[in-house]
């Protein structure tokens, strides 16, 4: 439940929710525990009392919130933090001093921004595509001197889970994105796919049994909604989700969802809280067509018109599969307008790159945590 909610990753964790985190991973780790050793109790084992459990729990979470309060106190003393210097386009700036005011207890301390490099730099964080010879030059005979020097775009990407589009360029995405030995990580992610996606198939039967009834009765026909996205390598495909919306919801064309959308029945807001419209999606992975995890697919004509000309890159996100779930959907908010697009995209280049079974391991717990706390759109 800690890892679920954050509490191990320091890089990308805000100590600003440590109260509401502990008090909430310590009242789902009871109740799972409830659940698994006093409800389905192992026959001939003893079980341990509830009174241990009870008094454990209440003794859990005030020291877990202290020793952590402790933990980030300490780190984020002044003496301990080093002096960074950050050189590159003003965007590109602004996430990572937002990031760095956040969580002081990684250990910096911002002395300057786009200017002369102080004796006592001991970080220098550079744009690769920032035009100023002069400054590269001094940055090279600092070398050797204990100045540690990386790529802004690196560095923002590890104290915030996302790739500021202005770092970046076309040498980025060759270096990063264009070549990946991954033939052993393609193989075993459409194993874990297909495998995870037919038993949940077959665990949803008595779901599907009581839940499509009740759509007939309250939604009337049709029960399932069909549209065309874009899937890897911007290739077309129909989509398939339970219907959450009124019939005729797009009748004016392609448009984007709004907080309090008015298309979006009672019952299609419970569908969507709980995740449950993205069901059908189930078949799209058995088709080949998504994966558990990545970039949520979008629609075609918004990319052609909207999207892709006003984002620089936006078509990247396209190197992977579509999921089901994703890694800026666990990160980031619903997308409600081109600029959440925009924003969305920097946490799915960060996905591209570092894509692995152990990341989609986090964002399918993370989705679990989305799920149960009613945080989905």
């Amino acid at each position: 439940m800690y890892f679920i909610e954050g509490l191990y990753t320091l890089r990308t964790y805000n100590p600003a929710n440590l109260a509401i985190s502990t008090l909430r991973t310590t009242v789902l780790s009871i109740i799972v525990s409830v659940i698994l050793i006093y409800l389905f109790p192992i026959e001939g084992e003893d079980v341990t009392p509830k009174t241990n459990l009870l008094l454990i729990s209440l003794v859990a979470l005030p020291i877990s919130y202290l020793w952590r309060k402790t933990f980030f106190y300490f780190f984020s003393k002044d003496r301990r933090l080093r002096e960074t210097v950050l050189i590159g386009s003003e965007e590109t700036l602004k996430i990572v001093s937002k990031e760095i005011e956040r969580k002081p207890h990684l250990g910096y301390k911002i002395t300057g921004t786009n200017c002369e490099i102080s004796s006592g730099t001991q970080l220098v964080a550079i744009e690769r595509n920032f035009a100023n010879t002069d400054v590269y030059q001094k940055i090279f005979n600092l070398l050797g001197t204990g100045l540690e020097v990386i790529d802004l775009a690196n560095f923002a990407e590890k104290i915030s889970g996302k790739i500021p589009l202005k770092a970046i360029d076309e040498s980025w995405f060759i270096e990063y994105c264009g070549f990946q030995e991954s033939r052993s990580y393609d193989v075993l992610k459409v194993l874990i796919d297909k495998t995870v996606t037919i038993v949940l198939l077959i665990l949803l039967i008595p779901v599907a049994a009581i839940l499509f009834p009740i759509l007939l009765i309250f939604h009337g026909r049709p029960i399932f909604f069909k549209q065309i996205r874009t899937g890897q390598n911007n290739k077309p495909f129909k989509l398939y989700k339970l219907r959450s919306m009124v019939v005729d919801a797009e009748k004016n064309g392609a448009q984007w969802a709004k907080p309090g959308d008015s298309r979006v029945t009672p019952l299609g807001k419970f569908l969507r809280k709980t995740r449950l419209d993205e069901l059908p999606q189930l078949i799209n992975i058995i088709r080949g067509e998504m994966s558990l995890v990545g970039p949520r697919p979008e629609r075609p004509e918004i990319i052609d018109k909207q999207l892709a000309p006003n984002i620089p890159f936006y078509n990247l996100r396209h190197l992977v599969k579509p999921g089901v779930t994703g890694w800026a959907q666990v990160t980031f908010r619903y997308g409600f307008s081109q600029e959440d697009s925009l924003e969305k995209l920097q946490f799915d280049l960060f996905y591209v790159k570092n894509r692995s079974i152990w990341l989609d391991i986090i964002v399918i717990l993370k989705t679990i945590k989305t799920v149960i706390t009613g945080a989905g759109q």
